[in-house]
């Protein structure tokens, strides 16, 4: 996408004009909450009379006062990537949390680069017209920033991205995060490339594959 304007930004991350983010402590232990409560919803629609028939989106939005998830029709691969796969294994790291939650700033500080780096992300998860379910949950100014965040993570890290790689394919500068010992910072772009290609081609083969009759 073109990168858009900060106000177009921020509307699309869900982030109020001049919003404060919680301090990292919070924001960590935010992103654990999101994630078991997504969890605990996937395992609830999991029990019900029709498993698999109906799955949801790990991107929180706004519903009224009230943080809210939407539903998808996604291939089942979808779900499985965040929700038990790869994904599942990476959100569950409490430094995997705390690097989202310190990658905040850089992302809220410049919403129209972030917008751009998790486009794709949020366009796989959301569709407009889909039905919103509340939860509990009162909604935070950040959560849909941070739950995106949570989201592309889990998507690329099952797709075989280690964490500089996914640094680098949020467009930040991954010379500041590796250390003397890692891959260039061209070695981890160049790998991200390749592996971000490989993960829309594999999910392009999903698609094809879910509408084939049967």
């Amino acid at each position: 996408m073109d990168r858009p304007t900060d106000d177009d930004a921020r509307a699309l991350l869900g982030l109020p004009m001049a919003y404060m983010l919680p301090a990292t402590p919070v924001l960590v232990a935010e992103a654990r909450r999101i994630v078991e409560t997504n969890l605990a919803l996937a395992r609830e629609l999991s029990l019900g009379d029709n498993p698999g028939a109906l799955a949801f989106s790990p991107v929180w939005e706004r519903k009224g006062s009230h943080a809210a998830v939407r539903a998808t029709a996604l291939p089942p691969e979808f779900a499985r990537r965040y929700f038990t796969g790869g994904g599942a294994l990476v959100l569950g790291k409490p430094g995997v949390r705390t690097l989202v939650a310190e990658l905040m700033p850089w992302m809220a500080g410049d919403p129209g680069g972030a917008a751009v780096a998790l486009e794709d992300t949020l366009e796989v998860w959301t569709s407009d017209d889909a039905p919103v379910r509340p939860l509990e949950s009162p909604w935070g100014g950040h959560y849909k920033l941070l739950s995106l965040m949570l989201a592309d993570i889990a998507r690329k890290a099952d797709a075989g991205l280690d964490t500089l790689q996914w640094i680098a394919s949020l467009g930040l500068p991954v010379e500041e995060f590796r250390d003397d010992d890692d891959p260039s910072a061209d070695e981890i772009h160049a790998r991200m490339e390749t592996l971000v290609d490989a993960m829309w081609a594999q999910e392009d083969a999903w698609f094809e594959a879910a509408m084939r009759p049967s």
